[in-house]
């Protein structure tokens, strides 16, 4: 659900209560309250991070970053969504090449722990290969090894990791 329609229902689901409140009295009025504050909690401890991610998954980079930027306080957000909040921000700045921004969100993604091991070694990768970009090989290979850990059974990944390690040996 959008940020949008969420915060309309839950302006919706205000006022009708207070109307029956005021019209009939509490009991009549207390589970649109309900509703309403189960919707803003979710709001803030969810975002549309999923969104977000979902649409990185389909190459729609535009959208998602519009979506990821609506999110205002990323602190609030539940740990795991937390974790694909900064995944989805450090790709999108890695595709726009802000590779010092890239780097900060994709080592908070694994610092807060995604859930999937293909997540955590797509993102081990990607830290990888700025690095090996950056001439810090050294690093490069920490991060390629810590891949090699994360048991993906992605091809395109272990793909990727065998052409980085030529290029790094």
């Amino acid at each position: 659900m959008n940020k949008k329609t969420r915060l309309l229902l839950v302006f919706l689901f205000i006022v009708i209560g207070i109307i029956l409140h005021y019209k009939t009295g509490i009991g009549s009025a207390w589970y649109l309250y309900a509703a309403a504050f189960i919707l803003m909690i979710t709001h803030f401890l969810f975002g549309n991070v999923l969104t977000a991610f979902s649409l990185l998954n389909k190459g729609q980079l535009a959208k998602a970053e519009e979506i990821i930027d609506d999110i205002k306080r990323p602190d609030f957000l539940l740990t795991g969504h937390r974790a694909y909040y900064h995944f989805v921000k450090g790709m999108i700045a890695l595709q726009h090449k802000e590779y010092p921004e890239a780097e900060e969100n994709l080592k908070q993604a694994l610092d807060t722990g995604l859930r999937t091991s293909t997540d955590k070694a797509l993102t081990g990768l990607n830290l990888a290969h700025m690095c090996f970009l950056q001439k810090r090989f050294p690093e490069a290979r920490q991060y390629l090894d810590k891949v090699k850990t994360y048991e993906s059974t992605d091809l395109m990944i272990k793909d990727k990791v065998k052409e980085l390690e030529r290029a790094l040996g």
